[in-house]
C-alpha cells in the first residue's frame, strides 16, 4: 500500500502499528506524527467502523485544514509533505450504524458477534509505520 509513496529503489518496511479506538464523543486533536527517525517514510492509516471527519492542515497550526470524510475500509497514505502536516479527527459519527457490509461478510461466525456489535458504534484506526 505504501509503494506509490516510496522513492525509486526503496522499500517500505513496516515495523510498528498504533491502534486508536474511538467511541461516542471521542476525538483526536491536531498533532504531528513526529516520533519516527526518518520522516521520508510514509504512514499507512486504515479506518474501520464508524465514519469520521479527518482534517489535514499545514506545517503550522494556523494553516487552514482540508476536511476529508473517512468511511470503514478507507486508507489514507501520508507521505511527502503531508508527513510534516498537522492532522486530527474532530468528529466520529457514532450515532449512525457504521457501513460495515464488507466486515460482516468476513466476520460472520458466532465468535465474531461481539466484534461486529462493537464496530457498528465505534471506530478503529490502525496506523502502520516504519520507525527506523
Amino acid at each position: 500500500m505504501a509503494a506509490p509513496a516510496m522513492p525509486s529503489g526503496e522499500e517500505f518496511q513496516p515495523e510498528a502499528a498504533i491502534v486508536n479506538y474511538f467511541g461516542s464523543g471521542d476525538t483526536l486533536g491536531g498533532h504531528l506524527d513526529d516520533m519516527e527517525a526518518d520522516w521520508s517514510k510514509p504512514i499507512v492509516s486504515m479506518s474501520l467502523g464508524c465514519k469520521a471527519i479527518f482534517l489535514l492542515g499545514g506545517k503550522s497550526r494556523e494553516d487552514l485544514p482540508l476536511a476529508m470524510f473517512l468511511r470503514s475500509g478507507d486508507i489514507v497514505l501520508m507521505a511527502g509533505e503531508a508527513r510534516e502536516c498537522f492532522h486530527g479527527v474532530p468528529r466520529i459519527f457514532t450515532e449512525e450504524n457504521a457501513e460495515i457490509d464488507a466486515l460482516e461478510q468476513q466476520f460472520s461466525g458466532q465468535a465474531d458477534v461481539n466484534f461486529l456489535e462493537y464496530i457498528r458504534k465505534s471506530r478503529i484506526n490502525i496506523n502502520i509505520r516504519q520507525v527506523f
